[in-house]
């Protein structure tokens, strides 16, 4: 029999229950999805009265919700104040990378070293799912978890923060390439395993290297689709 407390033996662990997801953020979670699969196409109005009736909720968790991925740049507000999906242009593709390029490497030096040996495992199981993950919402998903698991964000947290935001608002154009070819999935996971390894050898250089390899060809990739 299991000793207790007063024999000496060690108390059993509480075990938590796991945090209860909220209506706001299973909608959120199913408009972003619908979003980067393309069902809800760039230009979609988004109304309450047919997304209520469509996803069982009152409209209250849809306006939070739409108001979070307006935060992400998947949704726009026009001068009535209706929400719609929202339309990436080339431009704005070539700044968002711009930035990224620019600050993404930072961030990779800061981190690379940093990262503990169960975040590197998480990221490395992470890897591993993207390869077997056709559907593109589902993948880019994976993706976000992925690169968040390789960020130290104690060490720059506004650097991180500014880095979280410009990765959103690149979401939409990642997803309409990888829906337009998706071979471009493969390319993407052999440059996370490449990325992943620089982390694992802890060589800074490299994992600056993969990380500059990969989004410039995620925007050369999105050019190609959108005409660029």
């Amino acid at each position: 029999m299991a000793g207790s407390a007063e024999d000496g033996a060690e108390p059993a662990p509480r075990v938590g229950r796991a945090p209860r997801r909220t209506a706001h953020e299973d909608v959120r979670d199913s408009l972003r999805q619908a979003i980067l699969n393309g069902t809800l196409a760039a230009g979609s109005p988004l109304v309450l009265t047919d997304l209520s009736a469509a996803l069982g909720v009152s409209k209250t968790p849809i306006r939070e919700a739409i108001r979070d991925l307006a935060g992400e740049g998947l949704v726009d507000f026009d001068s009535y104040k209706s929400s719609l999906v929202h339309t990436p242009t080339v431009t704005e593709t070539r700044e968002i990378y711009a930035m990224r390029l620019a600050l993404e490497p930072l961030e990779v030096r800061k981190s690379v070293g940093r990262i503990g040996a169960a975040d590197l495992k998480e990221a490395a199981a992470l890897q591993r799912q993207m390869e077997g993950v056709a559907e593109v919402g589902a993948w880019i998903a994976l993706n976000r978890d992925f690169h968040n698991r390789l960020t130290d964000r104690g060490a720059a947290p506004l650097l991180n923060e500014t880095i979280v935001a410009l990765r959103n608002k690149s979401a939409l154009q990642v997803a309409w390439s990888l829906s337009a070819d998706p071979r471009l999935m493969g390319r993407a996971n052999a440059d996370h395993a490449a990325i992943l390894d620089a982390y694992q050898s802890q060589d800074g250089d490299a994992a600056v290297a993969s990380t500059e390899h990969h989004l410039r060809a995620t925007l050369e990739a999105i050019e190609g689709q959108r005409g660029g």
